[in-house]
């Protein structure tokens, strides 16, 4: 079968479009822009793939695979749907294709799924399990980011955001999982939700989906207290297990919840050094530059409680900590996490990257951060060692590299 992705280099979508090719499938794309690494992923598979949404980068397929990220007025799009070709979402295919008959774990919440997900998998292959596998990110290490597996099992990310322009619901109602994780639940996604009862209610309706053969265990610490009660009041056909982490850090967090997963899916015992080799995930406060005076650590932190976590945890290892923000995801522009975002500015030294003038009027001790002015962030270092923590969903607007780039010509001087 032709299938002709739109949005392919998409981490989701790109990684789909190597599961199909590994399907045998005869699989083409297209995207407005292609970069390493999914562009070097796609040349290694034999994965063929045009830049720009243009109809003349149309090409016939039995199937067009449309990415969340395509709207109605794309000029490819509409040619497709002119030609009364056949389209389809990715969460839709994956089911179709690969998930309709494995047992799907399902991990969820507004933080910590790309990490979790990679434990569970690193955890069921110490245990000697091979699942299929899909991950939004890029774990360290031998780990890909995605695996058809041999075993029933097939662990995912269940993403609360929509699925595309034609299904404006959260991705996981296509997953059908046997096992879920709800993790935390925070408000986010702005763009598509109005508020937090507006998300709580589509993990409600995925719960209510779940058949008795299934198992939902959730973060207590993670959620409303209302929530909880909504939870405690609903009958699911379900079994439903509440996990009781407290003042615990995100790492710590992690690490019981992937266990616990974990438990619910295997009766084999679980060792104290299951996750001894477990090497992260990349962009988790991963360190990207370091030298004698300055390290870089770049985070996907995108939402307060994210970003405070790994300033807290910068701030408890160092000594010297400066704080590069980001307004990369739509909620953070919005400017609804703005009050929150005050108070952990207000008490660092933090510089911000494409926010808006509003943001810029509020947040009046954050410096405006371009390629014009990197100096500011490394003037006044209050120690030998500087650590410059960046968090964002983006890339940065390239300041990330301009910066490595000041800090190497410096040293080598």
């Amino acid at each position: 079968m032709k299938v002709f992705f739109l949005g392919i280099s998409g981490t989701l979508m790109g990684n789909l479009a190597l599961m199909a090719k590994e399907l045998g499938h005869d699989v083409m794309g297209v995207d407005s822009k292609i970069y390493p690494p999914m562009s070097d992923q796609l040349k290694n598979a034999n994965i063929d793939y045009l830049e720009g949404f243009t109809k003349e980068n149309f090409r016939e397929a039995d199937v067009y695979i449309i990415g969340n990220v395509i709207s109605r007025g794309n000029e490819l799009l509409e040619f497709i749907l002119e030609s009364q070709k056949k389209i389809q979402s990715g969460p839709a295919w994956l089911y179709e294709n690969i998930l309709i008959n494995r047992e799907v774990i399902a991990i969820s919440g507004t933080h910590g799924k790309t990490t979790v997900t990679s434990m569970v998998v690193h955890g069921l292959k110490e245990l000697g399990i091979e699942p299929g596998y899909l991950i939004a990110g890029v774990p360290e290490g031998k780990m890909s980011s995605y695996s058809l597996g041999s075993e029933d099992f097939f662990v995912i990310e269940a993403d609360e955001y929509d699925t595309c322009y034609f299904d404006k619901n959260p991705k996981f109602f296509h997953y059908n999982p046997k096992y879920l994780l709800i993790n935390n639940l925070e408000f986010d996604h702005a763009d598509i939700f109005d508020d937090i009862e507006n998300i709580e209610d589509k993990f409600l309706e995925l719960l209510q989906k779940m058949d008795s053969k299934s198992k939902a265990i959730i973060n207590k610490d993670g959620i409303r207290d209302k929530f909880y009660q909504n939870l405690l009041s609903s009958n699911f056909n379900c079994s439903t297990k509440f996990l009781d982490i407290r003042n615990k850090d995100f790492t710590e967090t992690n690490k019981i919840l992937a266990e616990s997963v974990l438990e619910a899916v295997s009766d084999k015992k679980l060792s104290d050094d299951l996750f001894q080799n477990f090497q992260g995930v990349r962009r988790r406060f991963e360190k990207v530059f370091v030298n004698k005076h300055y390290t870089i650590i770049d985070d996907f932190g995108h939402h307060p409680t994210a970003i405070e976590q790994v300033v807290m945890k910068a701030e408890k290892d160092f000594d010297d900590v400066v704080l590069i923000i980001e307004f990369g995801s739509n909620t953070m522009k919005s400017g609804l996490h703005d009050q929150k975002l005050k108070k952990i500015f207000s008490k660092r030294n933090t510089f911000l990257i494409n926010a808006s003038i509003q943001q810029i009027n509020l947040f009046t001790n954050s410096v405006v951060l371009s390629k014009s002015n990197l100096s500011d962030v490394l003037d006044k270092r209050e120690s030998d060692h500087r650590v410059i923590l960046m968090c964002s969903n983006k890339k940065f607007m390239g300041i990330q590299d301009e910066l490595i780039s000041l800090i190497s010509s410096q040293s080598g001087r």
